[in-house]
């Protein structure tokens, strides 16, 4: 039935430091994740109308064992390196978990 556990977490960004926080993400921070045996995916989201804009970071997992894998022994807690931090002027403290309901439509 499920395709997966998806982790949301949010946070506001400047529209000028997007593409900086990409890169750094992609070399420094995506490379780990997507090493965890679980890990499925990643989409980033970013609001159209705010600048700063809001931003939710969507990541799919096997299950919660992999999420553990990369958060650690509390799931929800924010994962947010010291080197990451300044491109969050405000962030949740806590994820959430959703379940992945894949549709088949014909």
């Amino acid at each position: 039935m499920t395709g997966g556990v998806v982790r949301k977490w949010e946070a506001t960004i400047a529209r000028k430091d997007v593409d900086q926080w990409r890169e750094t993400f992609l070399t420094r921070v995506y490379p780990g994740m997507s090493a965890i045996v679980g890990h499925k995916g990643i989409r980033v989201l970013l609001s159209r109308d705010a600048d700063p804009c809001r931003m939710t970071v969507l990541t799919t997992w096997d299950d919660m064992a992999a999420i553990e894998s990369f958060a650690g022994e509390d799931p929800a807690r924010t994962v947010l390196p010291d080197f990451m931090a300044p491109f969050f002027p405000d962030h949740d403290l806590m994820a959430t978990f959703h379940d992945d309901l894949p549709l088949e439509i014909n």
